[in-house]
């Protein structure tokens, strides 16, 4: 699917456009930016599509989920010292800032707090709403806030859309979904595109349930009929499951929810091997269907996805994990020196960018080549450069070492 440009927006055009002029003048030592506003207005997005106006890379950090300050120093420093892997400029963006914790034992708002002061790279925050720790940082960064898209824009938004993709929504339908979504735009498409797969729109507080509730009664289900049921029920979206989405839309995503689950459970290579594999093909099918604006399929998705699922992941204790890089992959940033060009022969034979190579998929094949007995030999045959292939392999010893350990 068509990746949104910063003219694909809609509301807030004040905040959008002191957002722009920030990145346009930013300099070493600039301030952060903070965005504080409702889910669903296009903070997230616009970032990502400024991003990649400016050609600028974009390493995104959920904040709630990392709270300390060891694990924040060892994520943030080397990307404040290293260049970036493709040789372009860096942004940090930490997502959920409002849901760090103020307590001193962590020391993670006060980490931010001073080596915020004066950044060497472009930092963006975004919560979406205000409480202690947000204020604390708010001293020292630039805010603009966000607020619900009115009414009004969020019609004529959606008739655009509708027109654009060839389809047709019911006068008293579209007038229901402007008034539903409460001004959240994000929940406006989901919302449309449910009602042309034939789905009723109108939302139940009592039946809807959070992705990461899904997820853990799941796979703890007794039968398929209750799992069915929870997937049925779940407040999610199908989406082709992308690292450049916004940290929220993954989480709703469900593909994206089932894999971070699966791969960051401490479960049996066999299970996870099986459980991936099935994934891969629910997200042929899916992406195939959203490509050719087939809609109608996620009728039958949840039931072709528990059935996928479901027997093979009883009684293997998986629980609800989500992660945006991924910190166990950002570790590689501040070796990005030494590996830069083995990582673009390996990108360029596994047809990717070195960037999304060296975040998303070296440290994964660093495990399954530890694994080999002679993966040496099989990388210096492989790669032609002695240095490129020492660095590879320094990499996979220090996996098997941690492995081992």
């Amino acid at each position: 699917m068509r990746q949104l440009d910063i003219s694909d927006f809609v509301g807030n055009e004040n905040s959008r456009k002191k957002v722009i002029e920030w990145f346009v003048k930013w300099s070493d030592g600039t301030k952060p930016l903070l965005l504080l506003g409702p889910p669903g207005v296009g903070k997230t997005s616009f970032i990502h599509a400024l991003c990649r106006e400016f050609n600028i890379d974009l390493i995104e950090l959920n904040a709630s989920d990392t709270r300390n300050k060891n694990s924040l120093s060892q994520v943030i420093y080397p990307i404040f010292s290293n260049s970036s892997l493709t040789g372009k400029n860096y942004l940090l963006f930490l997502d959920e800032i409002d849901g760090i914790s103020n307590r001193e034992d962590y020391g993670g708002l006060d980490f931010l707090v001073d080596v915020f002061k004066e950044p060497s790279i472009r930092v963006v925050m975004v919560a979406n709403k205000s409480n202690e720790a947000v204020k604390k940082l708010a001293k020292v960064s630039k805010t603009i806030a966000f607020s619900p898209v009115p009414p009004r824009l969020l019609m004529l938004y959606l008739d655009r859309l509708l027109k654009t993709q060839n389809y047709s929504i019911k006068s008293d339908d579209r007038i229901s979904l402007v008034k539903n979504c409460l001004g959240d735009v994000r929940s406006l498409l989901n919302a449309a595109r449910s009602k042309i797969a034939g789905y009723s729109t109108m939302k139940n507080p009592a039946v809807d349930i959070d992705i990461e509730d899904m997820i853990n009664q799941f796979f703890s289900s007794k039968t398929f009929e209750e799992a069915l049921d929870l997937v049925s029920r779940a407040d999610i979206s199908y989406s082709d499951p992308r690292f450049g989405q916004s940290s929220e839309d993954r989480r709703k995503d469900i593909l994206s929810a089932f894999f971070s689950s699966i791969v960051m459970s401490k479960i049996d290579f066999g299970t996870i091997s099986i459980l991936l594999d099935r994934l891969s093909q629910l997200d042929v099918i899916l992406s195939r269907s959203l490509i050719m604006r087939n809609w109608k399929i996620l009728r039958y998705f949840p039931l072709i996805l528990t059935k996928s699922l479901f027997y093979d992941s009883r009684d293997k204790y998986i629980h609800y994990n989500r992660y945006s890089v991924g910190f166990e992959n950002m570790g590689i940033l501040s070796r990005a020196q030494g590996l830069k060009k083995a990582l673009r022969s390996l990108a360029q034979q596994f047809h990717t960018s070195r960037s999304n190579f060296g975040s998303f998929s070296f440290e994964f094949l660093t495990i399954i080549l530890s694994s080999i007995n002679r993966y040496e030999d099989l990388i210096r045959n492989t790669i032609t450069s002695e240095k490129e292939a020492d660095a590879i392999v320094r990499e996979i010893s220090r996996t098997t070492q941690a492995v081992q350990k």
